[in-house]
């Protein structure tokens, strides 16, 4: 399993990120966008469904597709954040850091899904 600083599971990935969120100093409606973000990008459930609806539509390179979508849903985000908040370094390492927790997440679903198919 992959490990980023003892998050092991999209369920420890949600919780950490929410609690991070929780409990920083952000504008409502910043924390708002971030949260549903978090519960669409870091639910390997969401994720999985996202991935079969496009390989079910034939989309051209799904992988890519959902992994534009979340960048730009996270810069839409982030446009929710007062022009106060823009530049506050210790968000800017938590939004890369969800990225990255992404990213993870969504290799291993598509890798999980692989495994059915080929199981199957």
């Amino acid at each position: 399993m992959i490990e980023i600083d003892g998050i092991e599971s999209s369920s420890e990935a949600k919780t950490y990120a929410m609690t991070y969120l929780h409990n920083c100093r952000i504008s409502n409606e910043y924390r708002k966008q971030l949260l549903n973000w978090v519960g669409t990008y870091l639910d390997e459930n969401m994720l999985e469904n996202i991935i079969v609806y496009k390989n079910s539509e034939h989309w051209d390179q799904p992988f890519e597709s959902i992994k534009n979508e979340a960048e730009n849903d996270l810069e839409i985000a982030a446009l929710y954040a007062p022009s106060s908040e823009h530049f506050n370094i210790e968000m800017m390492v938590f939004e890369g850091n969800l990225l990255s927790i992404f990213n993870i997440l969504l290799s291993r679903t598509m890798e999980q899904l692989d495994e059915r198919v080929i199981a199957h």
